[in-house]
């Protein structure tokens, strides 16, 4: 871009500078590709997510905090690029979860949702921000269910937090396939760390949408054994 993002201020005529430098960096093949596998309400322009997490990067280190209160909804991009933003923040809890709040409030798709997965602010607040977690999985917003998934996947995937993970992933009963995505990704996670427990939350529905696609998805992997890929396919 040719703007300097490093800015220390953002005027209203400053950012609408930056949505337009931002339109002409569109390329329509990418864009293409993006909406086959992104199904988003915003408008796509089909920026890399390499660009834009160097755009995300840049406006960090200028005055992200005045970025932030001025990037609205305008396209999928400017979501994505708010959450690597986010990302570089140095926060307090109580304004990691606003921000958090604030940004998610913001998904609908898979990949906005999928951005936590670079809030490594998690890491200094692991007890402390499984109550924030905990209300995303309980919430009546499919959204902020994946994205209470993604954030156990990511950070909580540990001998201190397997089981309290499990426990909270076992108990979301949802139809929304994204949702269902996440709890299987997160069980085929847990799955070389805990054969046993995984093998018996396949058996305990054997017939549902998520034990089948785990069993699917584990036996993808390559690390699983023929015999592993066996137990598993008995139990459905």
């Amino acid at each position: 871009m040719l703007m300097d993002l490093k800015k220390l201020s953002w005027s209203n005529d400053d950012y609408q500078k930056f949505l337009m430098e931002l339109e002409s960096l569109s390329d329509q093949k990418y864009r293409e590709r993006a909406v086959k596998i992104v199904p988003t309400a915003y408008n796509v322009l089909g920026i890399s997510m390499g660009e834009l997490k160097k755009i995300g990067k840049e406006i960090s280190q200028g005055s992200p905090d005045a970025f932030m209160e001025m990037a609205g909804i305008e396209n999928y991009e400017v979501v994505i690029i708010q959450g690597f933003v986010l990302s570089n923040l140095k926060l307090s809890l109580p304004a990691f979860e606003d921000y958090c709040d604030a940004y998610l409030g913001k998904s609908n798709s898979w990949a906005t949702c999928d951005m936590v997965v670079h809030f490594k602010q998690v890491q200094k607040f692991l007890p402390e921000f499984m109550t924030k977690i905990k209300e995303y999985l309980n919430s009546d917003n499919p959204w902020l269910q994946r994205s209470g998934l993604v954030f156990l996947l990511k950070f909580y995937n540990t001998a201190e937090y397997r089981n309290e993970m499990l426990d909270l992933t076992t108990n979301i009963s949802s139809d929304d396939y994204y949702v269902q995505m996440a709890q299987t990704w997160l069980y085929a996670a847990v799955f070389p760390y805990d054969q046993d427990k995984i093998y018996q939350i396949i058996k305990h529905e054997p017939k549902s949408k998520v034990s089948k696609l785990t069993v699917r998805r584990i036996k993808s992997l390559r690390h699983t054994t023929n015999e592993e890929k066996d137990v598993l396919a008995s139990l459905l």
